[in-house]
């Protein structure tokens, strides 16, 4: 869980209604259960709910290339969606689903490949592990990587506030780097691998995005270039 996310989760009171969208995993809950908050939990995905689901999760199977978010309008207070609209070929309308279910003055947290996704190469080893080092390593990729302004922009387009949005990367790692691959290479530990070159060199995009308190519902997408 990067600082980003945790500063969204921190914010919330107890009992609020938080969302992950691509849920499987249920990554949401065990980064509320590290915070030791009481959250209300509840995910979509397009896969069937697996035979054991975390205690009072409200599943929702949904494709959100064809389908809208099956929840209400205004239920959350926190909308999360990390590495799934580069999945999604309609990724705007998806982002715009987000905030139809985000209750008014609630946060949308957004996390997806950058634009420096793209300067790696390939994962060159054990593959088996489907780890990336490259956007073009996962096959599924269907969409684009998503620079901090292109986050900023679809946030302005949808009539909501950008709070933060920023390269997730880290100067100390950077400085370690070589120790930490090393010594992820002698220990066959390709998370780590993967974590410390991600965290380098910036290689997603996150944002967190306001939902105004007088926007009811669903946004009106407006696309807007700079006046001169």
């Amino acid at each position: 869980m990067n600082g980003v996310l945790a500063r969204c989760l921190r914010e919330l009171e107890a009992g609020d209604a938080v969302l992950d969208v691509g849920c499987i995993g249920f990554q949401q809950v065990t980064n509320g259960d590290t915070l030791g908050l009481d959250l209300a939990h509840a995910g979509v995905d397009c896969l069937p709910p697996p035979a054991v689901l975390p205690e009072r999760f409200a599943y929702r199977q949904a494709d959100l290339d064809c389908a809208p978010i099956p929840f209400a309008d205004d239920s959350f207070d926190l909308v999360v969606a990390a590495h799934v609209i580069e999945h999604l070929r309609r990724p705007v309308e998806a982002v715009a689903e987000c905030v139809r279910v985000c209750r008014p003055g609630g946060r949308i947290y957004i996390e997806a490949p950058s634009e420096r996704s793209t300067w790696l190469p390939s994962m060159p080893f054990w593959r088996d592990d489907l780890r990336s080092l490259s956007f073009y390593d996962d096959p599924t990729h269907v969409g684009r990587p998503w620079t901090p302004q292109a986050l900023h922009r679809l946030a302005r387009y949808l009539g909501c506030e950008p709070e933060e949005v920023r390269h997730l990367s880290s100067w100390r790692v950077r400085l370690a780097l070589p120790l930490l691959l090393a010594g992820a290479l002698v220990r066959h530990r390709t998370d780590v691998f993967e974590w410390a070159i991600w965290s380098a060199v910036g290689w997603a995009s996150c944002a967190v995005i306001r939902k105004p308190d007088s926007l009811i519902g669903a946004p009106q997408l407006t696309y807007y270039t700079r006046q001169h």
